[in-house]
Order: C-alpha cells, then sequence, then structure tokens
C-alpha cells in the first residue's frame, strides 16, 4: 500500500481508518467490483486503483471503515479476489492480517454459468467445489460442469 518516492520516506496513498476492514492486494480490474459487493450504502468507504505492487504490478486497495466482514462476504471476495488480504483495524493497528481464505466449497454465493443447470430453472442453492486454486477454478456439483471462477455472476 506505500510507496517510496526514493526510498526514504514512505507515503500513505489511500487514507488511514481507525477501525475497520482493508482489502489490500486486489488485481486492479477487480477493485471497484469489491468495493461495490462488500460496501453497504452507509458505509464510508476508500479506495485506491492501479497502486504500484512489487507483488501484482499494479493493484487495489479498499477500506471500509467501522465495520468487519462477514463470512459470506469474505466468500464472495475468494471468489473475485482470490490474492487478496484482509486485515482488520482496531484504533488504528492492525490486529491481524491474513489471506482471503479460499473454501473448498462456494455456497449459494454464484450462479452457476451452465444456463442449462437445474439452479438456473429451480431454486435450488448452488453449490460449487474448488477444483483449481492459480486460476481459481470451481465445478458446480448439479452440472458437474467446470468454470473460472470470472465466468461465475455473483448472486
Amino acid at each position: 500500500m506505500a510507496d517510496s518516492p526514493s526510498g526514504a520516506q514512505k507515503v500513505r496513498q489511500v487514507e488511514a481508518i481507525a477501525n475497520g476492514t482493508v482489502i489490500d492486494h486486489i488485481p486492479s480490474p477487480m477493485t471497484l467490483k469489491v468495493a461495490t459487493l462488500l460496501a453497504g450504502p452507509d458505509d464510508q468507504v476508500f479506495m485506491g486503483m492501479n497502486l504500484r505492487s512489487s507483488l501484482l504490478g499494479r493493484k487495489g486497495v479498499v477500506k471500509i471503515s467501522g465495520r468487519e466482514l462477514t463470512e459470506r462476504s469474505v466468500s464472495s471476495l475468494a471468489l473475485i479476489a482470490p490474492t487478496a488480504s484482509i486485515s482488520i483495524i482496531r484504533d488504528y493497528t492492525v490486529v491481524s492480517k491474513n489471506p482471503v481464505p479460499v473454501p473448498s466449497r462456494f455456497e449459494d454465493i454464484a450462479r452457476c454459468a451452465n444456463p442449462n443447470c437445474v439452479t438456473n430453472h429451480e431454486r435450488w442453492a448452488t453449490r460449487f467445489d474448488v477444483v483449481g486454486r492459480t486460476p481459481l477454478r470451481v465445478r458446480c456439483i448439479y452440472c458437474e460442469r467446470s468454470f473460472d471462477a470470472a465466468d461465475l455472476t455473483l448472486i
């Protein structure tokens, strides 16, 4: 998140928050989607896009002030930005920082991309098993078709 213009002093590119959640190391093209997905209508959100990153080249950062993510939000985040990390901030201090946990199964998070899948015609909760992690690939347990996570539409 910080850059060193001349290697001397770090410069913060996105404002610090007192309490809340920071999602870092988001692939830059996914930053706006992450912010839209996770932010509620009353949330104070700070966002940085196309920031320099030694790991990704360019990255995004989303900061949500005053709240932590729900388990469902973290699962949704894992589907669209599995390389991201989540930091919990309390009193301007990072109390935990972890990579986004990618579950072995996603349940009722996304719509199956197969138009003939039973979940697109009847009210069944979707379920996808993870079959590959880089890139993230999932398989629908009903129609047994595999998809890149990027091909799915979040519910």
